[in-house]
């Protein structure tokens, strides 16, 4: 299926999910246990550079559980640590690059997130290039299971966040879902249901392919065309939200949902766009 059918079969899903009803009656809460929902600092970068602790507690009184980050604003561990508390915020995660992993730098990594009380090192940049033929995703999934080890012998998790580029056939299959399919199982298969979307993959088949692996999901719109900006739910998001949660929850051993916001409409900020979603999936019984 090309990009194009493939968009409009998801258009279609959303629309029969959302035409007729609210999106609380669409997403009508269940007695299952909630999974706690985090969001990406990323989404909020402009405040968070600023004053990452008045940030934090923003994100709180949002109500969300949890945050991942992508690079602390130049702030030391203990002051990171001590602005989470205060917010009563969780550090799940965090996005960081290969060299952050390696020989001379991992110790640093893991002594900073351990601080701020994160087990959590995701990948979140510099292997679409690699993973994108048959030789380099082998060696670069022998790299990761390398450092996969390490991490393990002090109690710390590495996994690989999904781009849109990251999912280029080789040999049949996608380069992610062939990466994974040579790392160890407790690499975490971070996928991010927007961007999968938006490279022309199937999220839903990609996450049931890989049960267990899926502990952390980035939850994302995708787009229809000409409403940039949509929030998760929103209705210009074409997402089957409903389908994507109930594999997370079912096959892909889902331990937290992150919220990643990468721009707004016109008209709002990305703090009240991460707030929009929160709402949203609060309607949709996720809260």
């Amino acid at each position: 299926m090309d990009r194009r059918s493939f968009l409009k079969t998801g258009l279609c899903a959303a629309y029969g999910a959302f035409g007729a009803s609210s999106l609380t009656s669409a997403f009508a809460a269940d007695e299952k246990k909630k999974i706690p929902i985090a969001l990406q600092v990323y989404s909020v970068r402009e405040y968070a550079s600023k004053d990452l602790r008045g940030t934090l507690k923003e994100i709180a009184k949002i109500g969300y559980k949890g945050v991942e980050f992508a690079g602390y604003y130049g702030n030391d561990a203990k002051d990171v640590r001590k602005w989470l508390d205060e917010a009563g915020l969780q550090a799940i995660s965090t996005h960081l690059s290969v060299p952050d992993l390696l020989e001379g730098k991992f110790d640093e990594t893991a002594a900073f997130a351990k601080t701020i009380g994160n087990k959590r090192l995701i990948v979140a940049s510099g292997l679409s290039a690699s993973c994108a033929t048959d030789a380099g995703n082998q060696m670069t999934a022998y790299l990761f299971n390398e450092i996969a080890y390490k991490a393990a012998k002090v109690g710390m998790e590495i996994g690989f966040h999904a781009h849109f580029n990251d999912f280029a056939d080789v040999n049949g299959k996608t380069a992610w879902e062939l990466f994974f399919s040579r790392t160890r199982e407790d690499i975490i298969a971070q996928m991010d249901v927007g961007n999968c979307m938006h490279g022309g993959a199937d999220p839903y088949d990609l996450v049931e392919k890989l049960p267990g692996r899926g502990k952390l999901m980035h939850v994302k719109a995708e787009n229809e065309k000409g409403k940039g900006g949509a929030t998760v739910g929103s209705k210009g998001d074409i997402v089957d939200w409903a389908r994507m949660f109930n594999i997370a929850e079912t096959v892909g051993g889902i331990e937290w949902y992150i919220v990643e916001q990468e721009d707004c409409r016109e008209g709002s900020n990305l703090m009240e766009a991460c707030a929009e979603c929160f709402e949203n999936l609060k309607k949709m019984g996720k809260v």
